[in-house]
C-alpha cells in the first residue's frame, strides 16, 4: 500500500498536471480548477488549518466504513456530498492552484515527520489520528484522479 510520502506527491502533482484546465469528469460536475481547491481545503483541514466540522457518522461510518475505504476493501461513493460548511469554506477560499497544493502537502509532511501534527477529526469516520489521514488523503486523491482519468 502507498503511503503518503514526498516521492507520492510528486507523482501526485505530476498527474493532476495532466488534466486538461477544460476537463470534463467522469462523474460530477467538478472542473479540474475545483478539484485542486478541494484536494487544498481538505488536505489544509485534516492539519486543522481550515476551521472545524462536526462529525455527522455514527457507529457504522467509525468503525465499519471508514476502516472498509480506508484500508482498500471499499470505494469511496461516487457523488458523495461533503457537509454544507465543508463546501461553504471552499467556495470562500481564495484561487488554489497546483503550486499552492503541492506546498499544502509538503507543509502536512513536515509537520507529520516532525511530530508537530494534530489531526482534525474526520467529518464521517471521527478521530483517525494521523495513521488514518494517510490511507484517506491517499484514497481520496486517488478516487478523484479517477474522476478525471489519470
Amino acid at each position: 500500500m502507498r503511503h503518503l510520502d514526498h516521492d507520492y506527491v510528486n507523482d501526485l502533482i505530476q498527474r493532476v498536471r495532466r488534466i486538461p484546465a477544460d476537463a470534463e469528469p467522469k462523474w460530477g460536475s467538478m472542473s479540474p480548477q475545483e478539484l485542486v481547491q478541494h484536494l487544498v481545503m481538505t488536505v489544509k483541514y485534516s492539519m486543522g488549518h481550515a476551521g472545524k466540522t462536526k462529525v455527522t457518522g455514527g457507529w457504522f461510518a467509525k468503525n465499519i466504513l471508514g476502516p472498509l475505504i480506508m484500508h482498500g476493501f471499499v470505494k469511496i461513493p461516487r457523488n458523495i456530498r461533503l457537509p454544507k460548511r465543508a463546501i461553504d469554506a471552499q467556495r470562500s477560499q481564495e484561487h488554489a492552484d497546483l503550486e499552492t497544493f503541492h506546498a499544502v502537502l509538503n507543509q502536512y509532511l513536515d509537520l507529520v515527520q516532525a511530530g508537530e501534527m494534530t489531526p482534525e477529526p474526520h467529518p464521517f469516520f471521527g478521530d483517525i489520528g494521523i495513521d488514518g489521514w494517510d490511507k484517506m488523503h491517499i484514497r481520496h486523491f486517488e478516487h478523484h484522479l479517477a474522476q478525471f482519468g489519470v
